[in-house]
Formats: structure tokens, sequence, C-alpha cells
């Protein structure tokens, strides 16, 4: 999660078009691991920087606006270490287009605020959300970048 003169506050629970400003680290996926178990293989390290690059739009029909994020190489090897401990544990990331030589960083804009090209930011946290159709986003694990 970005912190920008102050760590983003998380909630525990929201409702899906209120997500929080958040950098994509993995693209969602499927396991029959609980939270704890899923929270005990990501890594641990220090926050990341990053920096907001261009706009750009995702999504099939390209309707989703987003700000890219500069890749670093900590926030490479954050994305790369995530996915093949996942895999590992037999997760199942539904884009596999979207992982690692296709992996881009960035931050889809909220209701709730957005990153402005050039904007400095630091990822404080790892946060699993559990996004089960039609109902609210629920964060289940949180692991510290200290």
């Amino acid at each position: 999660m970005p912190e920008r003169g102050g760590d983003v506050v998380v909630p525990a629970e929201f409702a899906a078009r209120d997500w929080p400003l958040h950098v994509t680290i993995v693209p969602p996926f499927e396991t029959g691991l609980d939270a704890g178990a899923i929270a005990a293989l990501l890594p641990r390290g220090p926050r990341i920087p990053v920096v907001a690059g261009a706009r750009a739009s995702f999504g099939h029909r390209r309707a989703v606006p987003v700000t890219l994020i500069r890749p670093s190489p900590a926030l490479l090897a954050l994305h790369l270490a995530c996915v093949e401990a996942l895999e590992a544990a037999g997760a199942v990331i539904a884009d596999r287009r979207h992982i690692r030589s296709g992996y881009r960083p960035h931050a889809s804009d909220q209701r709730l605020g957005t990153l402005a090209p050039g904007e400095h930011a630091s990822l404080t946290e790892l946060a699993l959300v559990e996004r089960t159709p039609g109902a609210p986003r629920r964060v289940v694990a949180r692991i510290p970048l200290a």
C-alpha cells in the first residue's frame, strides 16, 4: 500500500467499488490455502519506494484508468518472489499474461485516490484481499514491509 506523506489506511472490509489506493503486486489468484498459510509464504522486506510514471488504460476495452509505476529492481523482485512462492504452493494465478516479464506495475484510479505522474510513494505492506463475487472485499492478511 502506498505511503504518501502518511500511510493510506486500508479498512478491513470495503465495497468492491471502494478499493483503497494500492499497487497491484500479483493478479488475482485461487488457492486452497488459508490466509495465514499464504501470508507465511510471502516475502518480508523493507518498504519499497515507488515513483508514478505515465497514465495508461488497462482492461479489454481500455476502460480502466491507471498510473503506471516505474519498475525498480526492488519492486520487480517483490513481484517475482510473491509469484514464485504462490505458484510453489499450488496457487493458480488467473491471468498469467500479467506476471514475470508481462508484469506492469500500476495503481488503478480509485474513487478515493489516484497517483499523479511523478508522485513518490512507498509500499508499506502487502495485503491479501478476498474477492468473493457479490460480497464486500475483505483484507484477510497484512504483511508489513518494515
